[in-house]
């Protein structure tokens, strides 16, 4: 009888455009893409979430992969037992008539490091109900996707005039993961150490993250990206705006290595 190959339904993108989960190959979207041309690109597909944690379990290097397969295995298991999507739990409009801020964010480079740029929306209803709005952008010439992210919410948290309470959207499970699953804390408290062997990356941002966090009442919440939330698609326009500038600043901490805790 002949043997069903097994159809790989996950592929972890190690080396690449832009590393990372990907839930298909071919497409838009897919991590075909991600690999097509790459010098030195490494990719494996896997059946499943677990496998592929399983795999990168032993992968030296790969704490934010690993991080990220976590992170949608809980969500995996999450619906499986019946739990609403988060983005579904969460109203941006609700929050906004209890008297909260909502900070929708959005970062990225292309390529991946390359020039990138950062968007940002602030909103706030005041007590007529009128809702007013914030954009804010900006790029460097040489960075990479994950600062992006985090610079947006610094951007954004730091152009608060008061201490009201905000609630950040972010499409990037880094950030959001980074929070309210306590890694960056626990980074920060091991002296920006993942683990014994693995630095860190962005502990610059980090930290001025956290220390805005600890002076305000945050809160994060993951947004699917490219799905056609309005706000989040403006953050994104933005960020694609900025860092197609013109005479880009350079992103200093980033060039010059300082990135990590020495």
């Amino acid at each position: 009888m002949a043997s069903t190959k097994t159809k790989n339904t996950v592929y972890i993108v190690v080396r690449g455009l832009n590393p990372g989960v990907y839930r298909a190959w071919t497409g838009e979207n897919g991590a075909a893409r991600q690999v097509a041309g790459i010098p030195n690109a490494r990719h494996k597909g896997f059946p499943s979430l677990q496998a592929a944690a399983e795999w990168l379990a032993d992968l030296r290097g790969a704490g934010e992969l690993r991080e990220q397969v976590a992170a949608l295995l809980e969500a995996e298991t999450a619906e499986c037992r019946g739990s609403a999507p988060q983005d579904a739990l969460d109203d941006p409009e609700a929050q906004l008539a209890l008297g909260k801020v909502v900070l929708f964010t959005d970062g990225g480079c292309d390529p991946n490091p390359g020039p990138g740029g950062y968007g940002a929306v602030l909103l706030f209803q005041d007590a007529q109900g009128q809702i007013h709005r914030r954009e804010l952008s900006g790029g460097f010439r040489q960075t990479t996707n994950n600062r992006m992210e985090l610079l947006a919410c610094i951007e954004g948290l730091s152009a608060l005039k008061r201490p009201l309470p905000v609630v950040v959207y972010s499409d990037s499970q880094y950030v959001v993961n980074g929070i309210t699953k306590g890694w960056a804390q626990r980074w920060r408290a091991k002296g920006w150490l993942r683990n014994k062997e693995e630095r860190a990356e962005n502990a610059d941002l980090w930290t001025r993250l956290l220390e805005l966090c600890e002076a305000l009442p945050v809160e994060f919440r993951w947004v699917k990206g490219h799905a056609g939330t309005e706000e989040n698609e403006r953050c994104d326009a933005l960020a694609t705006e900025a860092r197609q500038q013109p005479d880009l600043p350079v992103d200093a901490a980033y060039e010059e290595g300082r990135t990590q805790q020495p």
